[in-house]
């Protein structure tokens, strides 16, 4: 099997001036030979999007790369040359394969739907090849790239294939226990607060309370300023801050470059200062301006206890190690509770509070541009209808759960994020 490395490069965008691009390129390494993919790294460039994007198609790219080179077909086939020669059952091949693999470790992930989600990319990969003139030998008229897996025939081969013992569990038996790690509701007060709790570095912590409170991404909180500029000018140490409202509006860029406005709470930005602000930045900007020699630049607010900007990718590294330690002091803790379901949070409880008992009666009740607008401004979504009524399904179900209890967030509210998780109430 070939080796392939996965680098973020980041250069100036010739048809932007004063812009850069930056997204990951593929280099596979051959004995001492190395070799850019040309073509993925050309498609990496071209569909653009966030980082953590880019991370995820390259990631699934390389590993269908890495299995093409230990087929017979591919042995004296040049890596530069493999996608010329993919065809449909090569796409349909890597997919049973992986789930071969999965059976013969009994392990619940990757599941069958992230099997298939993954040659959906690499589909659309060569789909973009044949676009822009690339040949393969892939055949867009027809699904027979993607296996059956509920095929009883393909399931005894796999279970075969992966020479486990007659009583090991199969794909269905596996998938089954994948799903019902998956959470369905919100997490609960507990569940927070033992995850909160879970982060070595206090930096991870703030982040994630103020997720709660804005419902800002992972890639969006790392992007959040100590001292703000342009219309984020008033965006200042929280002693220097003018805080006559219990809300302060930030203009933001975020997925796909949409901008949009939201709106925090003061009080959480001082929970902010309490014990983020005050306790650790002074020292973590010495460290960056250490390791990097130059002052840390008032853009960047959330540093590791080792002075290095916070990216979205530590911050989904620590809070698997944070969920850990989480469920080994209690096992009720989820498997499936995540650093993005605070963003899910913050819509939810603003339909609560807005519509009370109204949630459980009929759709029509609760139909309301205000409160989509809202929800709008707050998440960042397209797709107005979807993302308020994904909402308003999830709120009903917390609802019918929790007999209503209500968090003001949005118009002047009464608690802080710290404040509802140390209450008695849970969610």
């Amino acid at each position: 099997m070939i080796s392939i490395m996965r680098r973020l490069l980041t250069y100036k965008d010739v048809f932007n001036v004063g812009k850069s691009r930056t997204h990951y390129v593929l280099i596979a390494k051959i004995k001492k030979k190395m070799t850019m993919l040309s073509h993925p790294n050309l498609y990496l460039q071209d569909i653009g999007s966030s980082i953590p994007t880019s991370n995820k198609y390259s990631n699934i790219i390389s590993m269908f790369y890495r299995y093409l080179s230990c087929l017979d077909k591919y042995c004296d086939v040049p890596v530069s040359g493999y996608h010329s020669l993919v065809d449909n059952q090569d796409i349909k091949s890597w997919q049973i394969q992986r789930e071969t693999d999965r059976v013969a470790k009994q392990a619940s992930s990757p599941s069958t739907a992230t099997i298939l989600d993954d040659a959906k990319i690499v589909y659309k990969f060569f789909e973009w090849l044949s676009k822009k003139g690339y040949k393969s030998c892939v055949n867009f008229q027809y699904t027979t790239w993607r296996p059956n897996f509920k095929d009883e025939q393909l399931l005894a081969h796999i279970k075969t294939r992966a020479l486990k013992t007659l009583d090991g569990r199969g794909v269905r038996a596996l998938d089954r226990e994948n799903n019902q790690g998956k959470s369905y509701t919100l997490p609960t007060n507990h569940e927070m607060k033992s995850l909160i709790l879970g982060y070595h570095d206090p930096v991870y912590a703030a982040m994630f309370k103020l997720s709660l409170g804005t419902a800002m991404r992972p890639m969006e909180l790392c992007e959040f300023p100590y001292i703000g500029s342009g219309k984020n000018s008033h965006i200042l140490p929280f002693e220097s801050m003018q805080k006559q409202d219990g809300t302060v509006e930030y203009h933001m860029v975020g997925k796909g470059e949409k901008s949009r406005k939201i709106v925090i709470n003061v009080l959480d930005l001082k929970a902010l200062d309490d014990h983020y602000i005050q306790k650790c930045y002074g020292h973590r900007t010495g460290l960056y301006e250490k390791r990097f020699g130059k002052p840390c630049p008032p853009s960047i607010l959330f540093l590791t206890s080792r002075g290095i900007p916070v990216t979205s990718k530590m911050i989904s590294r620590r809070t698997v190690d944070a969920r850990k330690r989480a469920r080994d002091k209690d096992s009720s803790i989820r498997a499936a509770v995540r650093f993005y379901d605070a963003r899910h949070w913050w819509p939810t409880i603003f339909l609560i509070k807005r519509f009370d008992k109204a949630l459980l009666g009929q759709m029509s009740e609760v139909r309301d541009a205000a409160a989509m607008q809202v929800l709008k401004n707050q998440m960042g979504h397209t797709h107005l209808i979807t993302t308020y009524n994904h909402y308003l399904d999830l709120a009903r179900v917390v609802m019918l759960a929790h007999e209503g209890f209500v968090q003001e967030l949005v118009s002047k509210p009464s608690e802080t994020i710290e404040e509802y998780l140390e209450s008695p109430k849970l969610l």
